[in-house]
C-alpha cells in the first residue's frame, strides 16, 4: 500500500545524514523503488553530492540494498538519490535558485534535522531544534506563493519559479515524545496548546536570549583576569611551549569554556521551565513557533521516544554511531556494569528506528489531515 501511495512522487528529507535520516533514506530506496528522495544536506568544503556519496550511501545502512541490486546500487542511488545543498540553521536553508526550484517539485518534506545531544548548547539547540522547523515552512510556504497566480506581496522580491502550479507539500517535523517534560500520566496525540503538559513559553524572546547569552559568553571569556587564568592553563600543560603553541591552547581554552557556559545554561533555562535538557526544551517551543507560523502549510508532528536500533530493518541491530542509551545496555549486557542508578517505577520507553521510519512513510502515504495532528511513536 505505502508503494503504490508514495509512486511517483519525490519526497524531501533534512537531517539525511544523521540516524533516523539515513534509516528513512534506505528504507525509501529498498522498499519505494518509484519514489525519489531529495536530500538536504550542509554541503561542506567538497559539496552537497560528495557528501551524501560519502557520509549517507557508503553507511553499512545500505550493506542489504547494496547486496540486492549489486553492480545496479550506484546507477539507482544515483538517478533516486538527489543532493540538495542546505542549511537549516540559517534563514532560507541556504538555497540558491536551483535549490529552490527543486524543492518545489516535492510533495513531501520530512524533517528531522537535529541537534540530538542532552547537553548541546543553548544557542546551537535553539538555532536547529527551535526554529529549524519554522524555516523549513517558511521556504515552503514562499515557493507555494510563487506558483499561484496574481499579486503576493510577500513573495514580489523573488524570482517567479517555471513550474506547474503544485498545492503546499506536507511537512513532516520529527519532535520527541517528550516535549511534554517532567510530568506523569499519560500524553495525548495532541499538540501542546491542547494538552497542561507545556507552559506556553514566548519562543521569540527565548531566542532572542540565547543569541544574546552567546555574546556574553563570548564577551565573558576574554575578560582579561579569565584569559590570564586560561593562559596559566595552557601553560602548566604545555610548559615551555613557544608562544604560537601557547596562545593556540589558550584560544582552544578559550572557546571551550565558553562552550561550557552554554551547555550550563541551556541545562538551567530548560529545567527552570519543566524540561529535562536542552533538547526537549527547543523541541517543545519548535512545535510551538512552526504552528504559529505555518500559515496554511499542511502539518504533521511525528514524536518517537528515544530511537534506538534497529528491530529488523535493514537488519537486526543496525544503528549509526553509539549514541542514546546505548553504552548502557551494551555495557549492561556485556557483565561490564553491574548496576546502574534508576528511578524504580520509572519506565525508559525506547523505540526501535526502522518503527519511526514506518510511521513518517504511513503519515507520508496518507497525506496531511485538514488541521495539524500529532502521531506519536513509542513503545
Amino acid at each position: 500500500m505505502l508503494r503504490e501511495a508514495l509512486a511517483g512522487r519525490r519526497i524531501a528529507i533534512t537531517g539525511a545524514t544523521g540516524f533516523l535520516g539515513t534509516a528513512l533514506t534506505e528504507r525509501v530506496l529498498r522498499c519505494l523503488p518509484e519514489t525519489e528522495v531529495v536530500v538536504i544536506v550542509r554541503p561542506g568544503r567538497r559539496g552537497a553530492k560528495e557528501r551524501v556519496e560519502r557520509d549517507l550511501l557508503r553507511n553499512n545502512c545500505f550493506d542489504r540494498l547494496r547486496r540486492d541490486l549489486g553492480e545496479r546500487f550506484a546507477g539507482e542511488a544515483s538517478r533516486r538519490v538527489i543532493p540538495l545543498a542546505g542549511d537549516v540553521g540559517v534563514d532560507g536553508l541556504g538555497l540558491d535558485q536551483a535549490g529552490r526550484e527543486l524543492l518545489s517539485t516535492c510533495s513531501t518534506v520530512v524533517h528531522s534535522a537535529a541537534t540530538v545531544s542532552f547537553d548541546a548548547p543553548l544557542d546551537s539547540a535553539v538555532e536547529i531544534n527551535l526554529l529549524g522547523p519554522s524555516r523549513v515552512a517558511s521556504v515552503l510556504q514562499q515557493l507555494a506563493l510563487q506558483q499561484l497566480p496574481g499579486d503576493h506581496s510577500t513573495a514580489e522580491a523573488l524570482p517567479r519559479l517555471p513550474l506547474p502550479r503544485l498545492p503546499l507539500p506536507h511537512l513532516i517535523a520529527v519532535s520527541t515524545a517528550y516535549v511534554a517534560g517532567m510530568r506523569r500520566g499519560l500524553a495525548p496525540e495532541a499538540l501542546l496548546s491542547d494538552t497542561p503538559f507545556a507552559a506556553r513559553v514566548p519562543w521569540r524572546d527565548e531566542v532572542e536570549a540565547a543569541r544574546r547569552a552567546r555574546s556574553d559568553a563570548e564577551a565573558a571569556s576574554r575578560d582579561p583576569k579569565q584569559l590570564a587564568r586560561l593562559r596559566a592553563a595552557a601553560r602548566s600543560e604545555l610548559g615551555a611551549a613557544g608562544v604560537p603553541l601557547l596562545a593556540e591552547k589558550t584560544e582552544k581554552l578559550r572557546a571551550e569554556w565558553a562552550q561550557d557556559r552554554m551547555v550550563e545554561l541551556g541545562k538551567a533555562r530548560a529545567q527552570a521551565l519543566g524540561w529535562p535538557d536542552a533538547y526537549a526544551y527547543t523541541k517543545a517551543l519548535g512545535e510551538w513557533a512552526l504552528l504559529e507560523g505555518r500559515g496554511t502549510l499542511p502539518v504533521t508532528l511525528v514524536r518517537p521516544s528515544i530511537i534506538e536500533a534497529a528491530l529488523s530493518q535493514p537488519y537486526p541491530g543496525w544503528i549509526r554511531g553509539f549514541r542514546m542509551a546505548d553504552p548502557i545496555i551494551i555495557s549492561y549486557a556485556r557483565g561490564l556494569l553491574r548496576e546502574f542508578p534508576g528511578i524504580p517505577e520509572g519506565v525508559i520507553d525506547v523505540i526501535p528506528v526502522d518503527l519511526v521510519v514506518a510511521a513518517i512513510l504511513a503519515v507520508a502515504a496518507r497525506g496531511p489531515l485538514a488541521d495539524p495532528d500529532v502521531v506519536h511513536s513509542a513503545s
